[in-house]
């Protein structure tokens, strides 16, 4: 039994190192699929920055403000606290002025992405090597052994709750007036604890067949080969996603999206008249995401 213990630990040794192996092997391949990942992950910040960008700017500055004023108020600086709520203060009254049904507003987001360059089959021997390491109590090292299995983007976006946080910023600059540094600080502290910070979790693996299936569609049907090749490559990306735990094997969107693409495959080894099917599977990855999306968004109250 101790003799399979060292094996397993030098086996996850091996395998912590295997996507480096697995670019260096298929380099070109590798190229592309970065290239590809490249893509995706830009299309999916570009759309964060958009929404972000439909924020008045009003709030954004207001927010901006009332960090400083807190800020100054930590260096007991009250005059320059004074002056950046009385700023924020005239921003967001202008905001609502503009907009009074000004709710959950935007100000903040960022972006965290985990690459797991390894395919479907590579994600399978990690998993049963883990077992194996457990089997023998070997935790630490089935541990490190499943660190690297994420392939996904976190989004993290801080919306201002426009109905209390400008409120906080009128009573703390009232406060201030009053002498009362110590309870104008609470306060604004307080309403920041208000800001509400939504994740959204979207897997890389499941935009990639999306983005792997369209790229075949867009073809010329006498590229057959490259385009089973993609459709090849869009299953296994659906079954990592499966393995790595963003969708689940039974899922009907699943089954469906698998049973969409082999016939997608036959058709094109047949007649290759694939316009249709090709309509309804990119129709059905949305669906799939955005189901995903959905399920995967928190909403928390949190200080930043």
């Amino acid at each position: 039994m101790k003799k399979r213990t060292v094996i397993s630990t030098v086996v996850a040794g091996i395998l912590l190192c295997s996507s480096g192996l697995y670019a260096n092997n298929n380099f070109e391949a590798q190229k592309n699929d970065i290239k590809r990942l490249k893509n995706v992950v830009n299309k999916e910040a570009k759309s964060v920055r958009e929404s972000l960008k439909k924020s008045p700017k009003e709030v954004v500055e207001g927010m901006k403000q009332t960090v400083v004023a807190i800020k100054a108020l930590q260096n007991r600086d009250v005059k320059t606290a004074k002056e950046a709520l009385q700023k924020a203060s005239k921003l967001f009254d202008t905001a609502i002025k503009n907009d009074p049904k000004l709710a959950l507003v935007p100000v903040a987001n960022s972006i965290e992405v985990h690459d797991f360059t390894g395919d479907s089959k590579l994600v399978k021997q990690t998993i049963k090597t883990t077992q194996d390491l457990l089997d023998d109590y070997e935790t630490q090292a089935a541990r490190a052994l499943l660190m690297p299995l994420k392939d996904d983007m976190i989004i993290t976006t801080q919306y201002l709750p426009m109905g209390v946080y400008p409120l906080a910023t009128k009573d703390a600059l009232k406060q201030l007036n009053e002498g009362k540094e110590k309870e104008a600080f609470s306060t604004l502290v307080t309403a920041l604890h208000g800001v509400v910070v939504q994740f959204v979790v979207i897997p890389l693996p499941l935009i990639t067949a999306q983005s792997l299936v369209i790229e075949a569609s867009q073809l010329d049907k006498k590229e057959k080969t490259k385009a089973l090749k993609l459709l090849d490559a869009a299953q296994d990306e659906l079954e990592k996603a499966v393995l790595l735990g963003y969708t689940k094997k039974h899922a009907p969107e699943y089954a469906a999206l698998k049973k969409e693409i082999k016939n997608i495959q036959k058709e094109i080894r047949g007649k290759n008249i694939v316009e249709k099917l090709y309509e309804k599977i990119k129709k059905d990855f949305a669906s799939l995401l955005s189901k995903h999306e959905s399920e995967s968004t928190t909403k928390k109250q949190d200080a930043k």
